[in-house]
């Protein structure tokens, strides 16, 4: 066992993660494929995972089985089906690393072709039937093929070919009768504003604890699900029964106090009972609780989701609990940034909005003139004015005491929506009314 190469680990260690649920594999699959695998049984059980990836199926060991012994069953046969994995699981490396093990892989490929190739131009040299300059051509051609594995070329498109998808998306949106690109937050005031969440963009709702941040957020998530968009809400904070909880207040008239406190009545039971078994069971949303999560486990989840059409909306509560990667040599900020290019590069892959949530800092207490949120007040607010493609403060003046506005009409129950930066469209203020209890929101 100690004899055995770090290549081989590395294949084996990658495999490894991949099966067992830890994986990038959004972002390795278009630029590792299975032949740069030095291990044919280990490239075999990687192409039945990509698969299995590609089709939106979830990874398991019988499932896997299934795919290798469709995609050739006497190989399958050959090498004892995924024993030839198994027997291996002792000698996995930190399975973290999967993204860093796939460069690796690829790079070994590429020695091997480059040792191929390095003989084969040797033994050529001496046939002097052969000119220097098809010798030369042939080697300048074979190496540009090894520089270029690994590199994913399905994102090079044709100028015309992105126009017919932007033609044919409008021309649905016209049968459709659908009057907005982007998808509808529920608030007309906001979505006249902003213009609905776009394609590739990575809006940011900002706003003190207690102010309704997550009650927003969710607010968007069911109204872009009810249109018919499917929604992946992930919460970092929040338990699932709390996220169902909020979803219950929304879209029920069972008591707040009896949710959280007292217990439903019998009643209110089969109410949840109904409304879980129709409306809730129509929805296209979809909630996960991640809690430590790192940027490119978020990543690989979306991609999964996307995969299996799961995902139009990415709602993220909240961007400050994230898991970042620990590096002596770059300080907190840098890391955020980081991981927020990350989410924005996945907004653009992946051709959805990302709506993110985050705190601000606890300086706009301390202020006495206004307590109005700024861009300055956004926590981390260098990092995120620069990446965030839209910021959304929410405000809620009857919270400070203030009662009545400037005309002297009722703030009880009126919030406002401030956007403060909107990098293709226009900035401005709307209202927005809500309950008691921050569970119903609607337009003002």
């Amino acid at each position: 066992m100690n004899n055995i190469s770090l290549e081989f680990k590395e294949e084996i260690s990658l495999l490894c993660a991949l099966i067992t649920g830890q994986t990038c594999m959004g972002d390795i699959y278009p630029r590792l494929k299975p032949e740069h695998f030095d291990s044919k049984p280990f490239g075999f059980v990687y192409e039945a995972s990509v698969n299995l990836y590609n089709n939106g199926i979830p990874m398991d060991l019988t499932l896997l089985e299934e795919e290798m012994r469709r995609i050739d069953p006497a190989y399958y046969n050959e090498i004892n089906g995924i024993d030839a994995v198994k027997d291996y699981f002792g000698l996995v490396l930190d399975g973290c690393n999967v993204r860093m093990y796939a460069d690796h892989i690829i790079e070994g490929f590429q020695r091997r072709k480059f040792s191929t190739l390095s003989t084969e131009m040797r033994a050529k040299a001496v046939q002097y039937n052969l000119s220097m300059k098809q010798i030369l051509e042939d080697t300048t051609l074979k190496m540009q093929q090894i520089s270029c594995v690994g590199v994913d070329n399905s994102t090079i498109r044709q100028v015309s070919q992105i126009g017919e998808e932007v033609i044919a998306k409008h021309e649905r949106m016209l049968q459709q009768d659908v009057h907005s690109v982007g998808l509808s937050t529920g608030l007309k005031g906001l979505d006249e504003i902003i213009g609905g969440l776009l394609p590739g963009e990575v809006p940011c709702i900002g706003a003190r604890p207690g102010q309704g941040k997550s009650a927003l957020a969710l607010f968007i998530a069911l109204q872009v699900a009810m249109s018919g968009h499917p929604v992946y809400f992930i919460t970092l904070e929040m338990s699932l029964e709390q996220l169902y909880g909020r979803i219950l207040l929304s879209l029920s008239e069972v008591s707040a106090a009896n949710l959280r406190q007292h217990g439903l009545t019998v009643t209110e039971i089969e109410a949840v009972r109904n409304l879980n078994k129709t409306k809730l069971a129509e929805l296209p949303l979809y909630i996960d609780y991640i809690p430590s999560a790192r940027v490119e486990d978020i990543r690989s989840k979306v991609k999964l989701a996307r995969n299996r059409n799961q995902c139009d909306l990415v709602v993220l509560d909240y961007l400050h609990q994230l898991e970042l990667e620990s590096d002596a040599n770059n300080n907190h900020a840098t890391t955020l940034g980081f991981a927020i290019k990350r989410i924005k590069d996945l907004a653009i892959e992946e051709h959805i909005p990302i709506l993110l949530l985050s705190q601000l800092n606890r300086d706009i207490e301390k202020r006495t003139d206004s307590k109005d949120p700024r861009m300055s007040d956004l926590r981390d607010s260098g990092v995120l004015e620069q990446a965030a493609d839209i910021v959304i403060f929410i405000n809620r003046p009857e919270q400070q005491g203030k009662t009545k506005d400037v005309n002297g009409e009722s703030l009880a129950g009126i919030g406002f929506l401030k956007v403060a930066k909107n990098r293709n469209g226009s900035t401005g203020i709307t209202r927005f009314r809500y309950n008691e209890n921050m569970t119903r929101l609607s337009d003002y």
